[in-house]
């Protein structure tokens, strides 16, 4: 765990600066083609929930270092846990599931694909490992990150009963929320299978966290056994 404020700093404000030229690539402005529909992608919105998550922490580390004082990130813990999961499985599901609808022209050449799918993801994970004090997640907070994908879901389905899809050229972003294709069977599957998805990434998180224990306590059990 690295305390030292200068180095949080530095690399929060990295993340930030990359994460708001993610977000005007998101929405076509270096391009010059707005995407009306940005607001519609669990990437985006994932991604600009850990923006201004880490826009907050930059400030509270900076008033932490005007106060001379080392140590590790604490701001919101259990949000930052809800928050690393989310952006994981972006990473995740996008690179396994999504990324072969492109060519590997198209994906390292995307300033937006780059950004918003691997670079942050990847920053906003290590912010978690280099700057947090470990072993203090608590038991709940797998169980609480699937709370923001699900209203994200929500917001999904109530947007595709109210829109014309005749006019609106995105209705479902992703294909395993596409009731019209997959009808209510298959989105619940998919559904199912991303909730499992959240929660064990979230138990391992957990899981590693928490290794000292684990050690310890796999040792006491060889001990017990060994007696």
């Amino acid at each position: 765990m690295i305390q030292n404020r200068n180095v949080q700093i530095l690399f929060k404000a990295i993340y930030c600066t990359l994460g708001i030229v993610g977000i005007f690539a998101g929405w076509g402005i270096f391009d010059k083609t707005f995407n009306v529909n940005f607001y519609v992608y669990y990437t985006n919105l994932s991604n600009y929930i850990c923006i201004g998550f880490m826009i907050a922490s930059l400030v509270f580390t900076m008033k932490s270092a005007n106060r001379k004082e080392d140590g590790p990130c604490t701001l919101c813990p259990a949000f930052k846990f809800m928050s690393m999961i989310m952006i994981t499985v972006t990473f995740l599901v996008y690179n396994t599931l999504l990324a072969k609808e492109h060519t590997a022209l198209e994906y390292f050449t995307s300033l937006n694909n780059l950004i918003m799918h691997v670079i942050l993801p990847v920053m906003f994970i290590l912010d978690w490992v280099l700057f947090y004090e470990h072993g203090k997640t608590k038991w709940s907070y797998p169980l609480l990150s699937v709370i923001m994908p699900l209203v994200y879901v929500i917001f999904v389905l109530i947007r595709g009963a109210i829109i014309d899809h005749a006019t609106t050229e995105v209705v479902y972003p992703y294909f395993f929320l596409n009731v019209d294709d997959l009808g209510w069977g298959g989105f619940f599957m998919w559904l199912s299978i991303l909730v499992v998805l959240f929660v064990a990434l979230g138990y391992l998180i957990y899981l590693f966290d928490h290794i000292k224990e684990v050690k310890e306590f796999i040792k006491s059990k060889k001990k017990n056994n060994a007696a």
